[in-house]
């Protein structure tokens, strides 16, 4: 079965948002979740971190893919205030970013992010990370 597959009963009816700043890494991640049969109809995308605070408080999301360095409120301070609340600290997160030096990724880690993915990345390791992300054993490739 494919992870799309996987993803959309996982979900069951729930939304993932994609947050990035820059539209095209926003893009390639729905491209990688079409070529593994996700329907792609319940991405949300999201440009800035205040942006994607506003949509997780008004929609429920099933997975949140968001970017460290983001304007408004970096990817930490969503992840940060994701883990406060009871109603979103369950929500499985895949941090990525094009920047992971030591101290981000200490932080990330302090605060209990477990799935971190280096930008760019290509289709076999972001399926591999979201697979893991969601605890999810699959065969994608």
């Amino acid at each position: 079965m494919k992870l799309g597959e996987v993803l959309n009963k996982f979900l069951n009816g729930k939304s993932i948002l994609i947050v990035d700043d820059e539209e095209k890494i926003r893009d390639l991640i729905g491209t990688y979740l079409r070529k593994a049969n996700f329907d792609c109809e319940s991405l949300v995308g999201a440009a800035d971190g205040a942006e994607a605070i506003r949509k997780i408080n008004n929609q429920e999301f099933g997975l949140i893919i968001v970017d460290i360095v983001l304007p408004r409120r970096n990817g930490l301070e969503v992840f940060k205030e994701l883990r406060s609340k009871a109603k979103t600290k369950n929500i499985p997160v895949l941090i990525i970013s094009g920047n992971l030096n030591s101290s981000i990724v200490k932080k990330a880690i302090f605060l209990g992010a477990k799935h971190i993915l280096t930008k760019p990345f290509k289709y076999d390791v972001f399926i591999e990370r979201l697979s893991r992300c969601l605890g999810l054993e699959v065969q994608n490739l």
